[in-house]
């Protein structure tokens, strides 16, 4: 039998074949005069939009269905889709917001006449939630990893491996500034920390290293960063300062851990740190040298009674 005899029986026409796709199309699909209005839509179309048949679309646009921003925005796609005959194809659309927003992929196409002419677009998109949600979940499973692989466990402050990444960047950033605004850096560890493990436990050191990460966050200014380094060392990268405000900083966070005591088995116990601070200079930007000369100046600290920051 041929092809011809076979389409011939089956008695399948143009009118048969867009009724199938009108009716049982998993996509939406819709077609739309020069003023976006609708003239041809599919059930999938309308039951998206909660109409009960597609016929009560036809003359209304966009705009009487979606919000304004997305209706506008289709709009001009169309507009530029019927001045180029140049199709749009795999737009990601999004509806809604969080949990309830759903996720499109839709391609538009030129509409034309028997005489080759564009009189509007068609289109067609398909539900993709399920896959973006998935996908979105992934992103941020990878981005929570990330962070985690940065994040000590401990104190919540960042880690030793990142202190150095940081430490690069800045460094690279600061070198080429001729504005003469550099950064600090500030070193610290806490004071006398084997007697208060010896004579508490390291439960309760635990709990000193979580309070002295607690108020060096909140001692610092936004856009500077905090890190534990070490068992009970921290650091603190200052950002477009000079000596005076982060030796500002610096005496302010020595004195407000040294006047928050910690509760230890029901005891108020008092903590201190020695620190040292040292300036970025970008006519030598070796941070090893930054790095020896802010160990020296905490070695200074705790030579003289600790409880101090040296600059």
């Amino acid at each position: 039998m041929s092809d011809n005899s076979f389409w011939e029986q089956m008695q399948i026409n143009d009118m048969v074949v867009i009724d199938t796709i009108r009716k049982y199309g998993r996509d939406t699909i819709y077609f739309k005069d020069k003023d976006s209005k609708f003239i041809w839509n599919n059930y999938m179309h309308a039951n998206q939009l909660g109409v009960i048949k597609p016929e009560e679309m036809i003359g209304k646009t966009d705009f009487d269905y979606f919000p304004a921003e997305f209706a506008q925005k289709a709009r001009e796609i169309e507009l530029e889709i019927m001045a180029t005959g140049k199709p749009v194809l795999n737009i990601e659309e999004s509806l809604g917001e969080d949990e309830d927003a759903k996720y499109y992929s839709a391609s538009k196409y030129p509409l034309y006449n028997n005489k080759n002419e564009i009189v509007g677009t068609w289109g067609i998109s398909r539900d993709i939630t399920e896959m973006k949600k998935l996908e979105l979940e992934l992103e941020r499973s990878y981005h929570k990893m990330e962070l985690l692989a940065r994040v000590d466990d401990l104190s919540g402050l960042y880690n030793r491996r990142y202190f150095y990444e940081t430490l690069e960047k800045y460094a690279s950033l600061y070198e080429k500034r001729t504005d003469g605004s550099t950064f600090a850096l500030l070193v610290a560890d806490i004071d006398d920390m084997t007697h208060v493990n010896d004579s508490y436990g390291q439960q309760n050191g635990d709990i000193v290293l979580k309070s002295v990460a607690e108020l060096c966050m909140s001692a610092v200014r936004k856009e500077d960063t905090c890190f534990r380094t070490g068992g009970d060392e921290f650091a603190i990268v200052i950002l477009d300062t000079d000596k005076i405000s982060a030796v500002g900083i610096a005496k302010k966070l020595v004195e407000k851990i040294s006047t928050e005591p910690v509760i230890l088995d029901g005891k108020r116990e008092k903590v201190t740190i020695s620190a040292g601070l040292a300036l970025f200079d970008n006519s030598n930007p070796d941070l090893t040298d930054l790095l020896s000369r802010a160990e020296r100046k905490l070695n200074k600290s705790k030579r003289e009674g600790k409880n101090k920051v040296s600059f």
